[in-house]
């Protein structure tokens, strides 16, 4: 695969382009660190909750914290179905005031985690699980799951995060797929009224104290980590830059045609702030 050899050390086609340099700073954009997480559950169908109905679910919370049964079911749905990165997007799912912060990348309010997730099309290339685990209700807040996923799969189909240009879709090499990824922390909080989810965060690698041998994602996590599964790390580095980042969503606000996933909302809600 040529794009491929144009990232092993020590290849060299002569001094770099300006196109090569366009290029690099396109693919900086594929690096939204939504790892999220999914955990099996017989959880009915997701339905958005009647205020009434709400309330009487987060007082049932409330009355079993920190054990929370209930909303933990919740998180596992949400994580299970509707995030756009193990599994197909559902913005259903999302409260209108939702915000997503990753490790990197954030924050996003709903219209523009949904838009950024469908443009990376993580769900569609690899065929991964999030072996989550720890689930618990924080018990300073019922209406919040903390718990843990170390990302485990495949790359299995085109993949093409960068948006439109340039069209060179990553293809699937049986010696770069696997993914074995770090443990992450991760969390979920719902709104009061509807049980939507308002708050999601992930791709936050627990530094110290990482059992599991064999990662394969240079430490990132999410998508970050991707790149360097599939053997492109370079590039997937590229989103650790202030300015690239910056760079990037600047293109992805003014010039939509190339399709570039944000990594920042101009716009947040107004209850969230950073820190």
């Amino acid at each position: 695969n040529k794009h491929r050899q144009l990232m092993k050390p020590g290849f060299s086609c002569g001094p770099p382009s300006a196109w090569q340099d366009v290029t690099l700073l396109l693919l900086a954009v594929a690096l939204l660190p939504f790892a999220q997480c999914f955990a099996p559950t017989t959880t009915a169908p997701w339905a958005i909750l009647s205020p009434t109905a709400a309330t009487a679910r987060l007082a049932g919370a409330r009355a079993t914290a920190p054990g929370g049964d209930d909303i933990i079911s919740r998180a596992q749905l949400f994580l299970d179905e509707a995030t756009g990165f193990y599994s197909e997007l559902k913005p259903e799912f999302l409260a209108d005031d939702f915000v997503f912060r990753g490790g990197v990348v954030g924050p996003l309010n709903k219209a523009d985690y949904v838009d950024t997730m469908e443009k990376l099309g993580v769900y569609r290339a690899f065929n991964l699980e999030p072996n989550a685990f720890g689930f618990t209700v924080d018990p300073s807040d019922p209406l919040t799951v903390r718990f843990f996923v170390r990302n485990r799969g495949c790359h299995v189909g085109k993949w093409q995060p960068w948006g439109a240009l340039p069209p060179l879709p990553l293809e699937p090499d049986p010696e770069r797929s696997a993914v074995v990824g770090p443990t992450e922390a991760a969390m979920v909080t719902f709104e009061p009224e509807t049980l939507q989810v308002r708050f999601f965060t992930t791709g936050n690698v627990v530094k110290f104290g990482d059992g599991p041998s064999g990662v394969n994602t240079g430490g990132l996590g999410a998508v970050l980590g991707l790149f360097h599964a599939i053997g492109i790390g370079d590039v997937g580095n590229l989103a650790l830059d202030a300015n690239v980042r910056g760079l990037s969503n600047w293109a992805a606000n003014n010039v939509g045609a190339l399709k570039i996933p944000r990594t920042k909302s101009e716009n947040a809600p107004a209850w969230w702030t950073e820190g």
